[in-house]
């Protein structure tokens, strides 16, 4: 692999939750404003170069603001998020080039479920390892090792019915979380799951999940101050738990 190509598997991201939260309840509107003062300071730059090269013969004043790109993402985010049962969550990045976002907001939804099994193997299928329906050539796997548990990711470029090309990112992990305040130890399996359409973040959103898995094992682990800062629900055989 070149410098170059090497290079581009280490740019930061900036991984978040989407809050669990609808229209008129508690948390909505500051989340959505802290959405938007975010997406205003990211495209600020840009949206005044396009909007001084907007024809003044056009007829109309440019329609887009920042305002408006950060509210319509929070808006598409929060449907997401409402859509997914009670046991995933919708985790969103933000990759970045010279200290600039240059893809958001990425979507990743987070599955937590109790194993199934002891031996962790199983999960290879839940992740398609050895391939899945659409998959245009054989996935890529690499495996992940987090403080408190292993897992494994896999790539694998896809063709639409109608002969699209797009990339799948599917991962797992098997985490033991710690025990903290009388509260035992406890076992999960973490789903993971993206699909990628543009082709310069195909070749990124490996290293993106791989370092939202190292975030979700470290918000697993409680903490001096307290619990564990990520609390989940995971689901059962029978529903969730």
């Amino acid at each position: 692999m070149s410098d170059d190509l090497t290079a581009l598997t280490r740019l930061p991201w900036q991984w978040e939750w989407v809050p669990t939260v609808r229209p008129c309840e508690p948390g909505h509107e500051a989340w959505t404003e802290s959405i938007v003062t975010l997406f205003e300071e990211w495209t600020a730059e840009d949206l005044a170069a396009v909007r001084a090269a907007w024809p003044a013969d056009a007829g109309t004043e440019f329609p887009v603001t920042s305002d408006m790109v950060g509210r319509d993402a929070a808006a598409w985010l929060l449907e997401r998020a409402d859509a997914l049962p009670a046991w995933a969550r919708l985790a969103w990045g933000a990759v970045f080039v010279d200290d600039r976002p240059r893809w958001a907001p990425v979507p990743v939804v987070v599955e937590f479920c109790t194993p199934r099994a002891e031996d962790p193997n199983y999960l290879m299928d839940q992740v398609g390892a050895r391939g899945m329906d659409g998959d245009a050539r054989e996935p890529v796997v690499d495996y992940v090792t987090t403080p408190i548990g292993e897992g494994v990711r896999v790539f694998a470029l896809c063709r639409s019915a109608q002969g699209a090309g797009y990339a799948r990112l599917h991962a797992a992990l098997r985490l033991d979380v710690p025990p903290s305040g009388g509260s035992p130890r406890v076992s999960t399996d973490v789903l993971l799951s993206t699909l990628v359409f543009e082709m310069g973040l195909m070749g990124l959103i490996g290293a993106g999940v791989e370092r939202l898995m190292q975030q979700i094992a470290d918000e697993c682990v409680p903490t001096e101050a307290g619990p564990a800062r990520l609390g989940f629900v995971a689901a059962t055989g029978e529903g969730q738990l």
